[in-house]
């Protein structure tokens, strides 16, 4: 029996396990439940090689990146039923070699070597165990239980980050708000522009315009012609 200093001292342990921390550690640990049913033959099928699940599970993590628990059991399911899927080619060829075995084609339906042993198996199955038949159902419930976990992650994903990108602008619309602002510079005053209207620009004093006034400075730049006796005088 564990003394009362044991006891206090493993549970001051126990505080100081906090589990894997890195990815491969959470990935490892993320399968012990598996293992343990694998070992039990519980989980996988028989001759299922457990490191092929493995692998397919590492490529849809890698994949869809499941965010939490609840996306990462998704992804699980969408594993199990591709791996059973995968298993069920495997049955499908093992039924025909099973039916071809226990069942052959008798000589005389095959004289002329036209007839298809498969054909034949098919035949026999269907006609007793109708194996064929149930294996194409299993497949079809496989299939509509990957759709629907797939259905399920995508629209959980999706509702993940919508409320991410919505956190995220409101996050930023805060600290707009917070945000201190700049005084804004003073307009220019256009009063203190100096302009020059004339009604005639091209008579502003240019050199060479083709209105230029005549200088009042000079008044004998044309002299008035005088007039004598009625006539002017050169």
């Amino acid at each position: 029996m564990a003394t009362a200093a044991q006891t206090n001292a493993n549970r001051e342990n126990a505080k100081k396990s906090t589990g894997p921390r890195t990815p491969q550690g959470k990935a490892i640990s993320s399968r012990n439940s598996l293992v343990h049913g694998m070992t039990s033959g519980k989980f996988l099928p028989p001759d299922a090689d457990p490191q092929e699940f493995f692998q397919l599970l590492d490529q849809f993590r890698n994949r869809f990146q499941p965010f939490d628990e609840v996306e990462d059991a998704l992804v699980e399911r969408l594993v199990a039923a591709e791996f059973k899927m995968r298993s069920v080619r495997y049955m499908d060829a093992g039924l025909f070699h099973y039916q071809a075995e226990t069942n052959p084609m008798p000589e005389q339906f095959n004289k002329a070597g036209r007839s298809n042993p498969l054909a034949w198996a098919f035949h026999g199955d269907s006609a007793y165990y109708n194996s064929f038949s149930k294996l194409m159902r299993y497949e079809g419930s496989l299939q509509r239980e990957f759709s629907r976990a797939l259905r399920d992650l995508s629209m959980l994903q999706a509702d993940r980050r919508a409320r991410l990108a919505e956190s995220q602008a409101e996050a930023e619309a805060e600290a707009a708000e917070t945000e201190p602002r700049q005084p804004d510079s003073p307009a220019e005053n256009p009063k203190n522009e100096k302009t020059n209207r004339t009604q005639f620009p091209e008579a502003s004093g240019a050199a060479n315009g083709p209105f230029a006034p005549d200088s009042a400075e000079n008044p004998h730049l044309n002299p008035p012609i005088p007039i004598i006796g009625g006539r002017p005088t050169s």
